[in-house]
């Protein structure tokens, strides 16, 4: 023998020397020549048990010789495309990765050997390695050796070479290999159904002594994955009655071993230093168990996975900062057919430390699935979906801002034609339904904005969207416990989720400023409800003493939801921005929160002693639903170290909670106001278009060197790779249409920036100081005239003080009525009635009401008879008395094609032609109900 050949026959045998003394004598008895081809096959497929007590007494016997005379070696890996195994019996003789292979040789073909190497050498003509193919080609080979195919052991297999219980893991898993490798599973099942027995045993042992070495290498996924799993996919693809027996036979045998597992190691580490270990692997098995009862419904075509959602939020119960427990809860979900809780779980899995990247995914499909239903029926249904729908036909020329007297700005479009009509026939509607018919609508248009923000698709008509939610959800809120809290605070964590999502990258950007918007206007609605619970609880002849624990939870129904939020924004303080537009925002949620303080100082001065004495460890429900949600902090609540209270004592906590922030919002406010002068002037409007052009100008640049870089680049490549140029070509072809794209997209932004600044030919703004009514006015809405003169100066035209005066007169009656004419007389008579109140109210009043002619004087009102006027029709009299008494007291100024108004006067009418004339002379104009609404929020943002 070669010194060559010596080495290597001595590093095999330190191999095999390091080997288990089991797999020492295995490869000993297959080695032996007493064995047969069919007396291999039996081995490796017979019980382990039975395999081991067969091979045990030939071990003994061939031990000895079969070490010495047997050379063994390592084959390397086949090169090329040479096939691993070749089951023809004439392949020769092949490397099989990760395959001892033995040489078989007897005593007599090593002495013809050695004689045809001394002959060969004789004739001088010998070459080593022809020679040694040769021998290969003549050695007969083991039985074992031809088909025994093995994988590569885990690294931590090494380490169970020091753990006597755990060693026959080795061997066992080399079996179980075999069987699968071999596509046995079914044929052997049996033979199968011993291995994984032991293997459970042996895995149990280790759980139990090894519990860190278990958790630090994932063993239970690993066990999981090759007795389970992967058994299971098999029998699924031989779609046989057999391998559906299996498989249902295997999930019991699953289910009755993790459940035993699960118990011994509660029982074990009940009180064990190991605390969070313990914790990591029993909510793996929990999730286990969630899965076979998941994977037993499925099997069995069930609808019931009331088992399957009982064992993962046990599993999230145990460690909340996992992300496993959230993605299987939206399978669950998905199944039962409830989109709004898989969007929640599937948002807790990606707000995770160990996110779930396939979640997202998954959210984008649910999101798109969502979009098409409710464009499909939701919003063909919908009186404001007329509008929406609607492409605009013309652009915007007329801008105007409202501003209070106190200094509060609102900003009004005059393109709101049919608004309040749809918007009352939407409210109408929505309060005719009943609550069983309400709430999959709020929650269907709810979840669709939130795949708007989370998407950045389609934002043009969000904020439209948004008031139809606000009136949806106003309305289902009037029934009592018409939401649950769950279901309140989900869409508060959704709320925080695309905020999150959209908040730190700089693409983002304005995806933010929506979201933002968007949180903060069901923000503002929660703080409205709770005010309105409060206002009639917490008046001043009420005792807070005498709050019981029905009036604690409709308060705190509302204020969980706040304090949540209010828990985000003390976090992320720099976040906080103001609305651009009032457009932007359907309801003042920083005065509604200014009120909540109010009522929160009430509340502390009378039960402060009550509140000094509460409980600090008292553990919010909101805190434990939303355990682990990354947003709100790290910090990790564990049932046992805190109390869940009384609702009263919630509500104290809750209340201590809201002075907390208060503090916060009083030294950061400011950053929620916009930074407005008095007053806007043409030379800041055209610094904001010059602003936007350059920086249109400057990206437009950029792009285009960009562009003209792209194909340099894409040649370089094309050049370097000759064999894929059509490939080359596409891509390159692909990356300057993007760019175009890009460029386009970027074109468009900008230049309806700019357009929103050069459409608008006429800003105005109104200062509303004199009130100018028509007749309908007065006959309709007395009442609210009498309150406004006490603020502000109604101007009444001659023309309407002429009608009031023919009506209160009444009519002629006829011998001859019919019943119609009847009603007629009844009519006419309650409107004389009121227009006497009115001309009563106008000769009571001196200061606040004066009398103005169609030039502009004012009278006094015992003189308006003797006043003359042309002839002209009652509205063109009104119209031309507004148009004269506006320039009295107005201003105006034009440069650079636009012009700006500033008036102090305001047509109040509801005749359509009426305002459609004063538009068109640039009056400011509105209907009564919408001036006594805007006055309303004004007072309230003031407050």
């Amino acid at each position: 023998m070669s010194r060559k050949g010596t080495i290597d026959q001595n590093d095999t045998s330190l191999i095999i020397g390091t080997l288990p003394k089991r797999l020492q004598k295995r490869i000993a008895a297959s080695c032996s020549l007493q064995h047969s081809h069919d007396a291999a096959e039996d081995v490796e497929n017979a019980e382990p048990a039975a395999t081991l007590a067969a091979t045990a007494a030939t071990a003994a016997a061939t031990a000895a010789t079969t070490a010495t005379s047997r050379p063994v070696k390592i084959l390397s890996k086949p090169k090329g495309n040479a096939p691993v195994l070749d089951t023809s019996g004439c392949s020769k003789d092949v490397g099989i990765p990760g395959i001892l292979r033995v040489n078989a040789s007897s005593a007599e073909d090593g002495d013809k050997a050695k004689f045809m190497n001394g002959a060969t050498r004789r004739r001088g003509r010998s070459h080593p390695v022809r020679l040694q193919q040769k021998q290969e080609e003549q050695m007969p080979l083991s039985p074992l050796s031809r088909v025994r195919l093995t994988t590569e052991h885990p690294v931590w297999f090494e380490q169970l070479l020091n753990m006597p219980n755990a060693k026959i893991i080795i061997q066992l898993y080399d079996q179980l290999m075999v069987l699968q490798q071999r596509n046995l599973i079914l044929i052997n099942w049996k033979t199968f159904c011993s291995l994984q027995a032991q293997l459970h045993e042996a895995f149990c042992w280790l759980l139990l002594e090894q519990l860190k070495f278990v958790c630090e290498h994932k063993v239970d996924a690993f066990f999981w994955k090759l007795l389970f799993y992967n058994v299971r996919d098999y029998l699924k693809r031989q779609h046989t009655d057999v391998a559906q027996q299996h498989t249902l036979l295997l999930i019991e045998l699953s289910v009755k071993f993790y459940r035993g597992l699960y118990e011994k190691l509660m029982a074990k580490y009940i009180s064990s230093r190991c605390e969070s270990a313990v914790r990591v692997v029993a909510q793996r098995l929990l999730i286990c168990l969630g899965d076979l009862s998941r994977y037993r419904a499925n099997h069995l075509q069930l609808t019931d996975f009331a088992e399957a959602c009982k064992y993962y939020q046990r599993a999230q119960e145990l460690v909340p900062g996992n992300g496993a427990p959230y993605n299987q809860l939206a399978i669950i979900s998905i199944y039962n057919h409830k989109r709004f809780d898989a969007v929640y779980y599937y948002m807790r899995s990606l707000l995770t430390s160990n996110a779930i990247q396939s979640a997202k995914e998954s959210l984008l499909d649910l999101f798109d699935e969502i979009r098409r239903k409710y464009e499909e029926t939701e919003m063909k249904q919908s009186p404001m979906h007329c509008i929406l729908g609607k492409p605009k036909e013309s652009k915007q020329m007329r801008r105007e801002v409202w501003i209070y007297p106190d200094g509060v700005r609102r900003l009004h479009r005059t393109d709101v034609k049919g608004k309040t009509k749809n918007k009352i026939a939407e409210c109408n509607r929505y309060d005719e339904m009943s609550p069983e018919e309400l709430l999959p609508r709020v929650v269907s248009l709810y979840m669709y904005l939130v795949g708007k923000l989370f998407t950045a698709t389609d934002m043009e008509c969000m904020y439209q969207l948004l008031a139809k939610l606000q009136i949806q959800l106003g309305a289902a809120l009037k029934f009592t416990c018409f939401m649950s809290r769950t279901k309140l605070l989900k869409m508060v964590a959704l709320n925080v989720f695309v905020l999150e999502h959209n908040k730190r990258r700089v693409e983002r950007r304005e995806m933010r400023y929506h979201s933002f918007n968007f949180a903060n206007s069901l923000f503002g609605l929660m703080l409205s409800k709770a005010n309105q619970v409060f206002s009639s609880l917490l008046d001043d002849s009420t005792d807070s003493q005498r709050l019981t624990d029905d009036d604690c939870t409709r308060l705190n129904t509302y204020l969980q939801f706040v304090k949540i939020y209010m828990q985000w924004l003390t976090i992320n303080v720099d976040l906080w921005e103001p609305v651009r537009s009032e457009d932007h925002s359907t309801i003042d949620c920083w005065a509604e929160l200014q009120i909540l303080f109010e009522h929160v100082e009430g509340v502390y001065n009378r039960l402060e002693g009550e509140m000094d004495s509460n409980p600090s460890n008292i553990l919010l429900d909101e805190d434990y639903v939303l355990n682990g949600f990354e947003p709100l902090g790290r910090e990790v609540y564990k049932k046992e170290c805190y109390q869940r209270g009384s609702e009263r004592e919630q509500f104290i906590e809750r209340i201590r909670r809201i002075m907390q922030f208060q503090v916060i919002y009083n030294q950061h406010q400011d950053a929620l106001q916009l930074p407005l002068d008095e007053s806007f002037t043409i030379e800041d409007l055209n610094a904001a278009m010059q602003v936007a052009l350059e920086d249109f100008g400057a990206e437009r640049c950029r792009q285009k060197e960009t562009c003209t870089i792209l194909p340099e680049v894409a040649d370089d490549s094309l050049s370097s790779n000759i064999a894929d140029a059509d490939v080359t070509q596409l891509c390159r072809l692909k990356k300057q249409l993007e760019a175009r794209a890009k460029v386009k997209q970027i074109c468009n932004s900008k230049l309806e920036e700019i357009l929103k600044l050069v459409d608008s030919k006429l800003y105005i703004e109104v200062r509303p100081r004199y009130l100018l009514p028509d007749t309908n006015c007065f006959i309709d809405c007395l009442e609210d005239i009498e309150k406004l003169s006490q603020r502000y100066t109604v101007i009444i035209p001659l023309t309407v003080v002429k009608e009031l005066d023919g009506l209160s007169k009444g009519c002629k009656l006829e011998s001859y009525r019919s019943s119609k004419q009847n009603q007629r007389i009844h009519h006419f008579d309650e409107v004389s009635s009121r227009a006497k109140k009115s001309l009563e109210f106008m000769r009571s009043t001196k200061n606040s009401v004066k009398f103005a002619t169609t030039k502009g004087s004012t009278i006094n009102a015992n003189l308006f008879a003797l006043v003359e006027e042309s002839y002209a029709s009652n509205d063109d009299k009104i119209l031309a008395t507004a148009v004269a008494v506006s320039k009295n007291v107005s201003s105006e100024q034009c440069r650079d094609g636009k012009c700006f108004i500033q008036t102090e006067l305001v047509l109040i009418t509801t005749d359509r032609n009426l305002r459609v004339k004063a538009l068109a002379r640039n009056l400011a104009v509105s209907s009564l109900d919408e001036f006594l609404q805007w006055a309303k929020d004004c007072r309230e943002s003031s407050t």
